[in-house]
This record gives C-alpha cells, structure tokens and sequence, in this order.
C-alpha cells in the first residue's frame, strides 16, 4: 500500500516526510487555485531531490481554466513524464489523449458519484440492507462505467471516506482504488462561498465577486441540527471530517 500527501501550497512542502512516498500537488474544486509554472517546477525539484512519486491533481474547468491546464501539463511532460494526472474534468482527460501526453491518467473523486452528505447517517440504520448497501456502492460497481475506464486506460481512481462505508465487493480487481483522509467533499460549486466574506459592509450581499482568494486565509465550520456532525465550509467547497 503506497501512502501520499497532498499539498496545494508550495510551503507545506514541509508536510512531506519519510511516511510519504508520493506527494499530490494542484487543486480539484477551483481553476482559479491553479498553481503557478513556477510553483510547479520547485515542487518538480522537490520530487526529485527525495526520490518521489508525482501526482498532478486538476480541477474541473472552463474553457479559460483548461488552456491553463494545458500549458502546465505540456511542461510537465517535458520535465517530469512519469507523473500522473489526477483529473476531475473530461476535457482533461481529452486534452491528455489527444497531445499523446506520457502520464497515468486517475479518476480523481469528483467524477466518481456516491451519495456524500452526513444527513445520510439519520437514515442508514433505518433502511433495508439492501438499500444501505445501494448507499455504500460507487458507480465503478456499474459493469458499463468499469469498462469505460478500462478502454480508456482508467486503471486507478479516487474515493472519499465516507460516514456510511463503502462497499467495493463488486468492483473490477483491475481498477486500484486510492482513500482521502481526513477529509471528504460533500458539494462544490463555481459560485465562491468565500468571497468578500471580509469586508462587513458586503455582508449581506449574494452574487459573484472578484477572486481575492479569501479561501486561502479563511476556513468556516458550519453547524446545523439535521447534519451529523459539523461541515467545513473551504471556498467554494463544503467538506466533512471522517478519518
């Protein structure tokens, strides 16, 4: 079993020590946390100087976001072919077939659907077996999602830990799984729950704003009766802590 760390950041390159032996580096719910050419090539350094595994994570995008993603990934190919490319978007993935790019290509956990909300955990005892068990399946265990991933030379993706467990008992053997912890997605969204929460005066205000990255200075946790346990509110995306 091969364990990794995943940074978004340059400076918790600090968080990668000998536990490690593959480093996730990139972003999956915002093409505007895209990392820099150059933030890129002192993480590719890094990999190198300690002997690691790469995995470039990628968001789902716009059109503007893949042709960012595309660059990053055509000087990847030319300093560091080996990695892989985690994507959560299929024009990622198009764009990979199409250059003829040399990466292992892996599902990443946006793309793989299960139900995902703690409010499933008010139910879970109270449903028949079956039923539960529809709730702990992934969509790989669909015969015609497996060999799709299969032809498209998918063999790995990514999973959530989720409260209700996950039952991998008919999934294809020759599809590997890899596990997130702590923390797993609930819903994202491109409408940023983040932005001007700083400025007061703007409080009461819904709409879209400009990108500030208030979400790389500002994480909330929100509480509410009918939730199992508290959500983590992180920019445009709401997560919870199972680990």
């Amino acid at each position: 079993m091969e364990q990794a760390v995943f940074i978004s950041k340059i400076e918790h390159l600090k968080y990668c020590d000998e536990n490690f032996t593959r480093l996730y580096f990139g972003n999956e719910f915002c093409e505007r946390l895209i990392p820099a050419r150059q933030e890129l090539q002192k993480v590719l350094a890094f990999v190198k100087e300690k002997n690691l595994a790469f995995s470039f994570v990628t968001p789902y995008v716009t059109n503007a976001g893949l042709r960012t993603i595309e660059k990053l990934l055509v000087f990847l190919a030319k300093n560091h072919p080996p990695a892989e490319i985690v994507f959560n978007d299929w024009g990622v993935f198009h764009f990979v077939k199409e250059a003829a790019l040399p990466f292992t290509l892996v599902l990443g956990r946006l793309l793989l659907k299960m139900k995902r909300g703690p409010r499933i955990m008010n139910i879970i005892d109270k449903v028949p077996a079956e039923t539960r068990r529809y709730y702990q399946t992934p969509s790989l265990t669909v015969p015609e999602i497996s060999s799709f991933l299969s032809r498209k030379g998918i063999f790995r993706v990514e999973l959530d830990n989720l409260l209700q467990g996950i039952d991998l008992d008919e999934t294809n053997n020759g599809i590997h799984k890899s596990l997130y912890l702590p923390f797993a997605f609930v819903s994202t969204t491109r409408f940023c729950l983040a932005a001007n929460c700083e400025d007061a005066a703007k409080k009461e205000y819904v709409g879209i704003f400009p990108c500030n990255r208030e979400c790389q200075r500002f994480t909330f946790t929100l509480f509410n009766p009918v939730m199992t346990l508290p959500l983590v509110r992180k920019g445009n995306t709401i997560f919870f802590m199972n680990d």
